[in-house]
C-alpha cells in the first residue's frame, strides 16, 4: 500500500511514518500542499493520502479537493487538529473519505486506512480460475456418466451439489447490481447510469452497493456507519449525511428533491424501488 503523506510538522510526520512502515506501507512525503500535489503526479499511483488541514501555503482542503478532482477514487484521510464540526463536514464535501482527529492513537490511524483500502479493493474470489474449469469437467463428466448408466435419478444428488458449489463462485466474478436505471459492477467497483459511468469514491461507491442490495429497505446511519466505515469507527454519524449529499449530486437530476435516495427522517436512508429518471 503506497501512502502519501502531507504534514508539516516533522515531529508528527516521522511517528506517523514508523508506524506506516511497521504495517508494511510505503510512505511518500511532503511538507507542503503544493509539493503533495507534485509528487502524487510524479511518484504515483498513490493508494491514501493522509492530509494535514493546517499548512503553511495551501490548506490541507485545497489539496483535498485537488486530489479528488485529479484522482476520483484514490483514498483520502483528513488530518486534523481543529475539534469544530464544519472543519470536519468542510472536508467530507470536498471528497475526503475520512478524518482522523489529532491527537491520535497509531493503532487508529492504522485501522482508519486498512478500513479505507478494503473500500477501494475489488473482491477476489475465493476459488482460482482453474478451479473453476475443474468444477466444469466434474459436471461434464458426471452428466455423461448420469445418461450412460441410464439411472433414473436427476439433478438432485451429485450433479447439483457440485453446481452448488460453482454458481457461488461465477456469481462472485461476473456479480451485478440492476436498479434501472442504474447498473453497479462489483469487480471493477464501478457505477452506471443508462450505460453512462458516474464517477465514485472509495466510500461513495460502497455506500451506494448497501442501499442497492437493499433496496426498498429504511437503512439506519448506524448500520451505514458499521458497514461502511467499520465497526469500531469513533466518528460522527454526519459523515453518513455528507457522503449521501455528495452521491446525490452525481446520482439525482435534483439533489434537493432526491428520486432515488430517499431520507428516512430520524432513522436513515432508502433507495427507492422502480424509480427510472
Amino acid at each position: 500500500m503506497r501512502i502519501l503523506l502531507l504534514e508539516d510538522e516533522e515531529s508528527i510526520r516521522g511517528f506517523v511514518r514508523i508506524n506506516l512502515k511497521r504495517n508494511d506501507m510505503e510512505v511518500i512525503e511532503a511538507e507542503e500542499g503544493e509539493a503533495a500535489l507534485a509528487l502524487a503526479e510524479t511518484e504515483g499511483p498513490i493508494d491514501i493520502a493522509l492530509l494535514d488541514v493546517m499548512l503553511p501555503t495551501i490548506s490541507g482542503f485545497e489539496v483535498c479537493e485537488q486530489l479528488r478532482k485529479r484522482y476520483p477514487r484514490m483514498g483520502i484521510i483528513m488530518l486534523t487538529a481543529k475539534s469544530q464540526e464544519e472543519d470536519k463536514i468542510h472536508g467530507l464535501e470536498l471528497g475526503a473519505d475520512d478524518y482522523v482527529q489529532k491527537p491520535f492513537s497509531p493503532g487508529e490511524l492504522i485501522a482508519r486506512i486498512k478500513s479505507l483500502y478494503r473500500r477501494m479493493k475489488p473482491e477476489i474470489t475465493e476459488i482460482e480460475p482453474a478451479s473453476v474449469v475443474e468444477d466444469q469437467a466434474k459436471l461434464d463428466s458426471a452428466a455423461v456418466k448420469e445418461t450412460a448408466v441410464g439411472a433414473e435419478r436427476k439433478l438432485s444428488e451429485e450433479v447439483p451439489a457440485l453446481a452448488q458449489l460453482r454458481a457461488p463462485v461465477l456469481a462472485r466474478i461476473h456479480q451485478e447490481l440492476r436498479v434501472v436505471p442504474f447498473r453497479l459492477s462489483v469487480v471493477e467497483r464501478k457505477l452506471w447510469k443508462h450505460e453512462k459511468e458516474i464517477i465514485l469514491t472509495p466510500t461513495e461507491w460502497t455506500l451506494v452497493r448497501l442501499l442497492m442490495e437493499r433496496v426498498g429497505e429504511s437503512v439506519s446511519r448506524d448500520y451505514i456507519l458499521t458497514e461502511v466505515w467499520g465497526r469500531y469507527y469513533v466518528g460522527d454519524l454526519k459523515v453518513v449525511d455528507v457522503n449521501i449529499r455528495r452521491i446525490r449530486q452525481k446520482i439525482e437530476k435534483n439533489p434537493s428533491d432526491p428520486a432515488f435516495i430517499e431520507t428516512v427522517w430520524g432513522y436513515g436512508y432508502r433507495w427507492k424501488r422502480g424509480v427510472d429518471q
